[in-house]
């Protein structure tokens, strides 16, 4: 049977009154591990705590940055047209006007010079002296052998007339009927013969002339003059230095010489630039070795050529130096003005972004929206490179654009 409970039983419980305790028993083992599993739990409630706490603090956060994004800042630069009169600044390297290497012409030991280094010479002087006792020795036995030919000339035509007077004679004689044919005719061949020894022996002495020249013009090579006006740049030999005819790899350069009175500089242009370079196109010249002086010069030939490895066309500027003040070697940036019927379109050689898809530059919109645009690029002019397509003028360009900025991204824009 079941009770049914009375409204007594809802009633709440009233505990008994205290009443003196007795002392407490030792814990017992099961009353141990209920304190280890209350102590769990409220690590583990601890530990709830902590990621609620962290998961709150996450969504404020990330509330927070829907609220305020923040916007990347970058630095423009406006597309712009060159101006008619494109000026084009190249590397070029001084040269010489003339120069060229001395070498001996003759063997023999240098015995003096007149001229060192960075001495001015002028055309025809001395400029060292070559002793060649072989040459010398040389030329005395060819004159000595002409003489003895010139000798033998004399005693061939002494023979002649000997010959010429017996033939006479006995051409006479056979007429008389003194002496016999046989006899005249052998005197009139020895007459023939001896002609002929003249003859040999005039031909013995052109040859021995022709010796004695060659040995006298190889001895003035002893004396080595200077081609032209210029400077003496190089001294390879000292007193006493042994040295051999020729020129080239084998033979020892004694000196070098260049003229300064006008100067070449070989310029390589690129190909972009060939069209517009002709002869008597006027360049400036600026050097390191004078800074703040320019200097004036034209071009006076080009290759007429373009390199196939370097795209580059050679073109000589000649530069008027009567004052010596450049040199040789000399490092130079030469400016070309050149005219243009229609100004390019220019913009920063850093905007230029180069990515798989092809060659872009990363335009800002007047909205602040970044749009990635495909161009074409032109000639390179340093700082600047020509747009050809791509681009219109007055585009607004961001200066070194990164991969972070995404197309159509917001942007914040400041000055270059």
């Amino acid at each position: 049977m079941s009770v049914t409970p009375t409204s007594e039983s809802k009633l709440p419980k009233v505990a008994p009154p205290a009443t003196t305790q007795a002392p407490a028993a030792p814990p017992s083992k099961s009353g141990g591990g209920a304190t280890v599993v209350i102590a769990l739990l409220a690590l583990a409630a601890l530990g709830g705590y902590v990621v609620y706490r962290a998961l709150q603090r996450n969504e404020a956060m990330h509330g927070e940055a829907l609220q305020d994004p923040q916007v990347t800042a970058v630095k423009i630069e406006v597309v712009k047209r060159s101006s008619p009169e494109n000026r084009l600044t190249l590397p070029g390297t001084a040269l010489a006007d003339q120069q060229t290497p001395l070498y001996a012409r003759i063997n023999g030991y240098l015995k003096s010079f007149a001229f060192d280094i960075g001495d001015s010479v002028k055309k025809g002087q001395l400029v060292a002296e070559i002793d060649s006792p072989e040459v010398d020795q040389q030329l005395r036995q060819a004159v000595a052998t002409q003489g003895v030919a010139k000798a033998a000339l004399v005693q061939a035509q002494a023979n002649q007339e000997l010959a010429r007077v017996a033939s006479e004679r006995w051409a006479a004689l056979v007429k008389e009927r003194a002496v016999s044919q046989q006899e005249a005719d052998e005197k009139r061949l020895t007459l023939a013969a001896r002609e002929a020894d003249v003859e040999a022996s005039r031909a013995m002495i052109k040859a021995q002339e022709a010796n004695v020249k060659r040995l006298e013009e190889l001895q003035s090579f002893k004396q080595i003059l200077a081609p032209f006006d210029g400077v003496i740049t190089a001294r390879n030999v000292e007193i006493g230095t042994l040295v051999s005819e020729g020129s080239g790899a084998a033979a020892r350069e004694l000196f070098r010489m260049v003229q300064l009175q006008n100067l070449r500089f070989h310029v390589p242009v690129p190909e972009g630039f060939v069209p517009s370079i002709h002869i008597g196109l006027e360049a400036t010249l600026t050097f390191d070795a004078h800074p703040g002086k320019t200097f004036a010069g034209k071009v006076s030939r080009t290759s007429n050529a373009v390199d196939v490895a370097s795209r580059t066309m050679l073109v000589e500027v000649r530069v008027p130096n009567p004052d010596g003040v450049l040199l040789p070697g000399m490092y130079a940036q030469v400016t070309f003005a050149l005219r243009q019927a229609s100004p390019a379109l220019l913009m920063p050689s850093n905007a230029l972004l180069v990515r798989p898809e092809g060659t872009l530059a990363a335009v800002v919109g007047k909205d602040k929206t970044v749009h990635y645009k495909k161009i074409q690029v032109g000639r390179d002019y340093g700082t600047r490179i020509e747009v050809i397509s791509g681009l219109e003028e007055n585009d607004q360009v961001m200066v070194n654009p990164t991969t972070m900025i995404h197309e159509g991204e917001k942007v914040e824009v400041s000055s270059p």
